[in-house]
């Protein structure tokens, strides 16, 4: 079988089995069996692919079929700019978290010498990609990432190997947290509306639902943690300087009035490429 004939082939059976843009994820799972770039594949349509490869994808193609996720079939998931593995422990890394991290980024990178060594804090850290990216952009901040399920702690720890300013810890919100002042605190917590779980594409379905429930409005953690932070910072030696949040379309202002009420009265709001508010900056 040819490059061109597998991916004809599979284009047609993921398209019958109702998979979204069937032919670009065909190639991407052939480029990946080959250790090939993708566009490398357009030039070689008539390079025969080798049996192994063929007995490697098979399985693969199937698992994607039957709407598996892309990422949990490949075992891996691209984010700003590096590659992290993921499995069905943990959500799958979303456009919407890159722009939390850039403007986490952004205002770290304006902070004067003295506080250039203050820790960072991931609460919900998941696979680990916020924790582990701005562990790689600020070595020289402690970064504390915690998470209440052990698997997905052990997806991040993978994620986050070799990285000597990064700790993990097991537990709910703050609860594991040591007691620090915090320069940051960043969180993409489940914040997705209980009654709109069932509604969701089959691939979203099979994320981890402790991932994705975030109650009848989808803020019950975000309400949590917010009450968690506002009594650490009555004590100036616990006290969190910033609030980075992911949430979802139609939560900012209640999410901003929580800030507000968790002493942040400067909120800051970012949208995504729809236009839609997606992301909160409390200082």
């Amino acid at each position: 079988m040819t490059t061109l004939e597998f991916i004809d082939a599979t284009t047609g059976y993921f398209a019958k089995n109702g998979v979204e843009s069937p032919r670009l994820t065909a190639e991407l799972m052939l480029a990946e069996v080959l250790k090939k770039k993708r566009l490398q594949l357009y030039m070689e349509f008539e390079k025969v692919v080798p049996e192994e490869a063929l007995a490697t994808l098979r399985p693969l193609a199937r698992r994607r079929a039957q709407g598996e996720p892309l990422q949990y079939v490949q075992g891996f998931a691209e984010f700003a700019g590096a590659r992290f593995a993921v499995t069905p422990d943990v959500l799958i890394p979303r456009p919407e978290t890159e722009i939390l991290l850039e403007a986490v980024t952004k205002a770290l990178q304006a902070d004067a010498e003295s506080d250039a060594a203050a820790p960072l804090a991931d609460i919900g850290t998941g696979s680990g990609i916020l924790s582990v990216s701005l562990a790689r952009r600020f070595p020289a901040r402690p970064v504390h990432a915690v998470d209440i399920s052990p698997a997905a702690l052990a997806v991040a720890r993978k994620n986050g190997e070799g990285l000597p300013n990064l700790a993990f810890h097991e537990g709910s919100l703050l609860a594991p947290l040591p007691s620090l002042p915090y320069r940051a605190l960043v969180a993409n917590l489940p914040y997705i509306p209980s009654a709109v779980i069932p509604t969701l594409t089959r691939e979203v379905r099979q994320e981890p639902h402790l991932a994705l429930d975030g109650g009848a409005d989808g803020l019950d953690l975000v309400r949590a943690l917010l009450a968690a932070v506002k009594e650490r910072n009555a004590a100036p030696e616990t006290r969190i300087a910033m609030v980075g949040l992911e949430i979802c379309e139609g939560q900012a202002e209640e999410t901003a009035r929580l800030l507000g009420e968790a002493g942040y009265p400067g909120v800051e709001q970012i949208k995504d490429l729809r236009g839609v508010p997606r992301i909160l900056i409390g200082k």
